[in-house]
Formats: C-alpha cells, sequence, structure tokens
C-alpha cells in the first residue's frame, strides 16, 4: 500500500509559457512565427484571466457581448503553451493581452529592483474589444486599456483581406506601449497635467521606447532578422527592419518611421525637436535618439564579429551566414537593448513628480545610471547624451555635457531622513520592501490592514519630515497644501552585481494661491514637487526640485545658512521662470482651443491624456 508521507509534492512552476503573435497577426500568418512568452505563475489566477495585477474584462460594447472567459490553468490549455493565437477566437486575445503585459511589468521589476503594485492594489482591467475603432488608449478614469477593432481598408491589401477585421488587442506593441502609459501614471500620477510641450511627449516617448526595445528582447525575432539582412552588417539593416515592424505595428509608421529614418541616415535636425510640439512628433525625437545611441553602440560590440566573419575585409562572401555567428550577433543586440532599457526605466526614480522636461530626463537618465555604473565602460551614457544633443535635447543652464554636469544637486547640507526632530522609522519600510521581493511571502506579510496602518504612519513621518525641510526640498513653507505622492525602496544591482538599496520619495504642493481662475475644478492645477533620493540609513543623496515662487520673500532675509540661502534663491528665481513658462504655454495651446475660453474652462484642463487618446470611432 503506498504511504502518502512518501509521495513527493508536486510543486507548481515558476514560469506560465503562452503563446502570442510574433508581430500583427497578418505578418505572423505569413512567416508562421510565433512568440512564446516566458512570464511569472501566479498560482491564483481565476478565468478572464484575472490575477493579482491585472484583469482581463472582454465586453464588446458594440455588439453588447460578453465573450466567454479564458482559463489558463485548464490543463489541456497549460499542455500546449497556452491557446494557439487567432484572430477568430476571442479567449486567444484574453491571452495575449494577459500574457504581454505580465512581460512588461516584469520588465518593470527587474529594472527598479521592487515588486509593482497599482495604489491600492488595485487590478489594471485590459478590455480587448472595448470599442470599434482603429485606436487603443489608456483611460486613467476608468483604470483601464481599452482595446479597440477595425475594418481593414477595401484597398489594403498588404497581407489583409479589404474589409478583414482588424484587432489592435493582438499587437505585442500596441499592448506594450498601452500597459506602459498605466505604469507611468502610477509612478507619475500628475504626468497627467501638461503644463509643458513634454509632458504628453515624454509619456509618448517613453511607451514607445518600451514597447520598441521591448521587442529586441526576444532573441529568436532578432536572429532572424539578423540572419535576413546578412550583406548588411554594418549598416545594422536587422535593427532598422524591427523598428520599422514597430512602427507599422503601433500605426505609428509617420513620425517614428521618419524619426527613426534620422538614425540610419545620421540627419537628425534639433529644428525638429524645436519646432515640435504635437506629443507624438515630439515623442518619436527621444525614441530616436534612444535607438541611434543603443544602434552606435551595438555597432561597437559587433565589430570584431564582423571582422571575423570577413577575415578582415569587411566584405561578407556569397551564402548564409553562419547560425553561430547570427546567435553572437543576435545575442549582443538583445545584451545592449536591455542594458539601454534598463537605463531608461531606473531613471524614473531620479525624474521629478510633476512637470517633466527632456531636460530632466537627460539628467535622470545619467544620474540614475552613473550611481550603478560609474565608469560607463561600453559608452552607453556618452552615446547618448551625444544622441540627444543633435536633435537639441539637453537641460538648460549645464554648463557642459559631462557627466558631473549633468547630474542632480545634492542637498546644500546634510540632510537624512532618519534624523532630527521629524525623524522618519526607516525600519519598517525597508523590511516590507525586503518581504515583497519573495513572491510567496508578499502575499501574507505585506498585506491586509496592518499594512495599511504602517504605511500610514511612514506617509506621516514623512509629510513631517517634508515640511520641515521645505526650503531644502526646494518648495516653498507656510503656503499650499503638501501631499507625500509615493515612498518606495529600490534594490537596483550595480556593475560589481551588488544590490544598491535607495529609497525614493516623491514630494507635492499644489500652490492655489498661483491658480488663475474661479472654478478650481476647471483651472489648471499648478504644483511644485520634489523627489527624494536617499541611501539606506536615510542620508539624501539627491534631491529633484520642481520649485514655484515663493510666496513670503522675506523668507529670503531670515536665512541663517549662507549656502541654504542661495539655494532658496535659486529656487524661487527658477520658480517664476517656471510659473511664467506654464502660463505661456497655457497661452499657446489657448489659440487652438477657442472653446475653453466660452466654456470657461482652462486649455490645460481640457488638454487631457483621456482627450489625446480618444478613440477614432467608425462604421462598419
Amino acid at each position: 500500500m503506498l504511504q502518502t508521507h512518501n509521495t513527493p509534492e508536486v510543486r507548481a512552476p515558476d514560469r506560465r509559457r503562452l503563446r502570442v503573435f510574433a508581430f500583427d497577426p497578418m505578418r505572423s500568418r505569413l512567416s508562421g512565427q510565433f512568440l512564446e512568452l516566458s512570464i511569472p505563475f501566479e498560482r491564483k489566477l481565476s478565468p478572464g484571466p484575472v490575477g493579482e495585477l491585472f484583469e482581463v474584462v472582454d465586453y464588446d460594447a458594440r455588439r453588447d457581448v460578453w465573450y466567454s472567459p479564458v482559463d489558463l490553468d485548464d490543463p489541456l490549455v497549460l499542455a500546449q503553451s497556452g491557446l494557439r493565437p487567432s484572430e477568430s477566437d476571442p479567449r486567444s486575445h484574453q491571452q495575449i493581452v494577459y500574457a504581454v503585459a505580465m512581460s512588461v511589468i516584469e520588465r518593470f521589476e527587474r529594472f527598479t529592483g521592487r515588486r509593482f503594485r497599482w495604489r491600492g492594489d488595485e487590478r489594471l482591467r485590459l478590455v480587448p474589444h472595448a470599442f470599434y475603432g482603429r485606436n487603443a488608449f489608456f483611460d486613467p478614469e476608468r483604470r483601464a486599456v481599452l482595446f479597440g477593432y477595425f475594418r481593414a481598408d477595401e484597398t489594403d491589401t498588404e497581407a489583409n483581406l479589404p474589409s478583414q477585421l482588424m484587432f489592435t488587442c493582438l499587437s505585442v506593441d500596441i499592448i506594450a506601449h498601452e500597459v506602459t502609459h498605466a505604469i507611468v501614471h502610477r509612478a507619475r500620477p500628475l504626468f497627467t497635467i501638461p503644463t509643458n510641450a513634454d509632458v504628453f511627449a515624454f509619456h509618448e516617448g517613453f511607451a514607445d521606447v518600451i514597447a520598441l526595445f521591448h521587442h529586441f528582447l526576444f532573441r529568436d525575432i532578432v536572429e532572424e532578422a539578423v540572419a535576413q539582412s546578412r550583406s548588411e552588417l554594418e549598416d545594422a539593416a536587422a535593427l532598422f527592419a524591427l523598428a520599422n515592424e514597430f512602427g507599422h505595428a503601433t500605426g505609428r509608421g509617420g513620425p517614428l518611421r521618419s524619426a527613426l529614418e534620422d538614425s540610419r541616415t545620421g540627419t537628425a535636425d534639433p529644428r525638429a525637436f524645436l519646432d515640435s510640439t504635437e506629443p507624438h512628433e515630439r515623442g518619436a525625437i527621444f525614441v530616436s535618439a534612444v535607438f541611434d545611441a543603443f544602434l552606435i553602440t551595438f555597432k561597437e560590440q559587433i565589430r570584431d564579429l564582423r571582422r571575423l566573419a570577413t577575415g578582415g575585409s569587411g566584405v561578407l562572401g556569397d551564402g548564409e551566414l553562419s547560425p553561430d555567428l547570427v546567435r553572437r550577433i543576435a545575442a549582443e543586440a538583445s545584451r545592449n537593448a536591455e542594458r539601454i532599457l534598463g537605463m531608461v526605466v531606473r531613471a524614473f526614480d531620479f525624474m521629478p513628480p510633476v512637470d517633466v522636461t527632456f531636460g530632466d530626463v537627460v539628467r535622470a537618465i545619467i544620474t540614475a545610471d552613473r550611481d550603478l555604473f560609474p565608469d560607463d565602460a561600453l559608452l552607453l551614457r556618452a552615446h547618448l547624451v551625444e544622441s540627444f544633443r543633435r536633435r537639441g535635447i539637453f537641460p538648460p543652464g549645464v554648463v557642459s555635457l559631462a557627466d558631473q554636469a549633468l547630474l542632480w544637486r545634492a542637498p546644500v547640507s546634510a540632510l537624512s531622513l532618519a534624523t532630527g526632530r521629524t525623524a522618519v522609522d526607516l525600519s519598517q519600510l525597508i523590511l516590507d520592501s525586503t518581504v515583497k521581493l519573495d513572491p510567496s511571502a508578499s502575499a501574507t506579510a505585506v498585506a491586509g490592514s496592518t499594512a495599511q496602518a504602517r504605511s500610514s504612519r511612514l506617509y506621516g513621518e514623512l509629510f513631517a519630515w517634508a515640511k520641515e525641510h521645505a526650503l531644502e526640498l526646494g518648495l516653498a513653507p507656510g503656503v499650499g497644501t503638501l501631499k507625500v505622492e509615493g515612498l518606495h525602496v529600490a534594490f537596483q544591482t550595480a556593475v560589481d552585481g551588488q544590490p544598491r538599496p535607495r529609497i525614493i520619495a516623491q514630494v507635492v504642493q499644489r500652490r492655489k494661491d498661483l491658480e488663475i481662475g474661479a472654478d478650481p475644478n476647471t483651472r489648471t492645477r499648478v504644483y511644485a514637487g520634489c523627489t527624494i533620493v536617499a541611501s539606506i540609513d536615510g542620508s539624501v543623496s539627491y534631491v529633484v526640485p520642481k520649485s514655484l515662487p515663493l510666496a513670503d520673500e522675506s523668507i529670503l532675509d531670515r536665512i541663517a545658512d549662507p549656502e541654504l540661502a542661495g539655494f532658496v534663491r535659486h529656487q524661487h528665481r527658477e520658480g517664476i521662470q517656471r510659473l511664467k513658462g506654464i502660463r505661456d504655454w497655457e497661452g499657446t495651446i489657448e489659440q487652438d482651443d477657442p472653446l475653453a475660453s466660452w466654456l470657461n474652462a482652462s486649455p490645460l484642463s481640457r488638454l487631457t491624456f483621456a482627450n489625446l487618446h480618444a478613440p477614432a470611432e467608425g462604421d462598419e
């Protein structure tokens, strides 16, 4: 008789493999190529799928139909790496949006060094068949990514049938792009207030960078592209081919493909950035700069392989490339893609909480990367800064583009979260953040009412600390509404392979005294803010302020410390310029929005993220 205590337990797998279309269905249909994504295995995954972070809600509003939810834990589904992707099966659509969303989130967790959670531990809804229209968009109000579907044009014969139904939820690139919008909104919720031309452009450009480089991390796709472009290794034609696929899949073939063409030809024109105000066009220039730096580094990394392949002549012989060479080149492309993607993602913790500009983004990338990789052995920072410079993207007022000139400031005097009259007890924050790194413990050890009480206490302590140190943070004391927008610990891996834990805090201050308009619901909200980067012992390494003018300038005469007085005076002047810039930008938008004054509403309050991405409805 079999004794149960001798029967070993069968553990649940750590990973779940699910198939998705490699590109758009029309292109995968011709190539027969599918991607098999490896994502974390959620043990409590309900049909939908509905997991810890995502909830797929498949209601087709146009047809008033609820589609049957897929059960990814069904043994038959598990046995074949998920359902075979199909344009005609809504369940495979549900599988694809879930798989890609989980893949993108996992990349963010890896690069930022922390577990990702939506605010309030709620889920993001993914709606594969939300509306009829050639679009997909993230709606912050509904906390949902809504995907449209549409019929191909009668004259569109590019791998389609005329009038064929096309589904945006089947594009890996579109899903990655829209989920990234949701992640940006989670990390910086006030980036939905477009107080300058770069705020929405950064939203678009960052989402494009994540989606574009996400594709380069799939080695099989890169290998195939390299093999097909065998004669043009020096021109990196394989990478351009993949980038163009991305532009085609997202429907951004115009501005994005034009910007990427600048990378191929080396003809970037800084006037294009200066003259551009439309978010997608301006964001595409940012994408082009990042891609350009990636290409330069990639070419340098494969130079030795090219010499070996050509016997030093630089000219490839007839025939196909050696499979070993293809694998090596693809590995370098994927490795460089992961490195540069990590640079951009990690920079998020070093960005201001409000009113972001691309100059801020450059400084954040350099500061965050130098913190982990001081030597810049691959010259990635140097290439990236030069790519930005050639397109007219750099912080105003810097004396040079060397690392030291681009780093964010350290506090003017020693500053610590953990000492002084309003010290923050960081021990529980560090413990909770560490426990969250263990997926098996996160659900029980750092959840529930006790965890919420600890979080509330920490936020209260940080609020008191920020109020006491308002001047050191570039904020105005005694005015406005102060709020702690975020607090977390990031465990990022440095060049020596060791973790570098950092405490990241965001504090914002609404300045109603500087807002124009009688109705607080329709006027433009004006915020100051500061991101605080501290070591694990609480000592503050960097402050990233976005200041506004002091309400009481006499404060300047009462500051005893001359260094602090100089800093506060500088931030006051910066705040005056920033407020003027916000109002000038609002005036520019008002010229394009004559309804704003008629509706007694701020033009910026009408230029919302949802309006920017409103679906283009059509008729069947």
